[in-house]
């Protein structure tokens, strides 16, 4: 992943797209699919590419991609901003064992976490980084260690949030955003990983309550990813009664299939949060 000044990697040419198409390695592959309402939708996290999740606070933008990353069960670093070391532990363990993240919560304090270490360590696939504010070179050598440790680049990529990557403060916050975004793709490009971003809405939008547009991206950042999904709170009061929640989402931006860029067509996905489970 060379930087401005670096040289290119070998095998850098001019191609035709035969020879393009012969050189891609894994490149376009789609990861597992983890909900059928996606397949249904065309929707497709494709390696190589950079997808973006938006959406308010605590809709379950970090729950999805953590969901993802676990049924995946791909080589996967996965960079935790936002979310620190206990939030992401239980967290997970409630995705892998259907826990109650109460129960969960008290075993840690009980010190009574042996079969749910156990049950983690099947996930042992995911790397996790907890910086709060990583640059592009902490990212670079991060993915450098990793590929030098196991002899390959990941193949899921998280970066959780965009907005917690440091560029060193001096661009404004649009253009950070952007540089971001960019920063991300060239990754997803030259790794081959399937590269997956969090990312916040911008006004009307923060409530969480109405389906989110491709307009509605904090610094309307939708020009570089491949795929973009929105999501908000569906959830009507049956499902709030029944202890469960609807997430809807929304393909905003989907080259590699149907685009919803009004936020038009919903698929729902029923949310257990206080066992972490995503159904759809």
């Amino acid at each position: 992943m060379p930087r401005k000044g670096q040289a290119l990697p070998e095998g850098d040419a001019i191609e035709t797209l035969v020879q393009a198409k012969n050189q891609r390695g894994n490149a376009g592959e789609p990861i597992p699919t983890i909900f059928q309402s996606f397949e249904e939708a065309g929707i497709q996290i494709r390696q190589g590419q950079f997808t973006l999740i938006s959406a308010a606070p605590g809709i379950g933008k970090s729950v999805l991609a953590q969901t993802i990353a676990t049924r995946a069960s791909l080589p996967t670093y996965y960079f935790s901003a936002d979310s620190d070391r206990f939030e992401m532990y239980v967290r997970a363990a409630a995705m892998l064992t259907g826990w109650r993240t109460e129960d969960i919560g008290n075993a840690i304090l009980h010190g009574k976490t042996d079969t749910i270490d156990a049950k983690l360590s099947e996930a042992s696939y995911i790397r996790y980084d907890f910086k709060s504010s990583p640059t592009p070179d902490d990212v670079e050598d991060e993915l450098r260690a990793y590929a030098m440790t196991y002899g390959m680049w990941p193949k899921l990529i998280v970066m959780d949030n965009i907005s917690n990557l440091d560029f060193g403060g001096s661009a404004t916050d649009t253009a950070a955003l952007e540089e971001g975004c960019n920063f991300l793709h060239d990754i997803a490009r030259e790794s081959g990983a399937a590269v997956i971003a969090l990312h916040h809405v911008q006004g009307p939008y923060n409530d969480g309550n109405v389906p989110v547009p491709l307009s509605g991206l904090r610094g309307q950042i939708g020009r570089v990813p491949e795929v973009v999904l929105t999501l908000h709170n569906a959830s009507d009061q049956l499902d709030i009664d029944s202890g469960r929640q609807v997430i809807g989402v929304n393909a905003v931006k989907n080259r590699g299939g149907k685009a919803d860029p009004a936020a038009k067509s919903v698929i729902r996905l029923t949310y257990i949060p206080e066992r972490m489970q995503l159904i759809g």
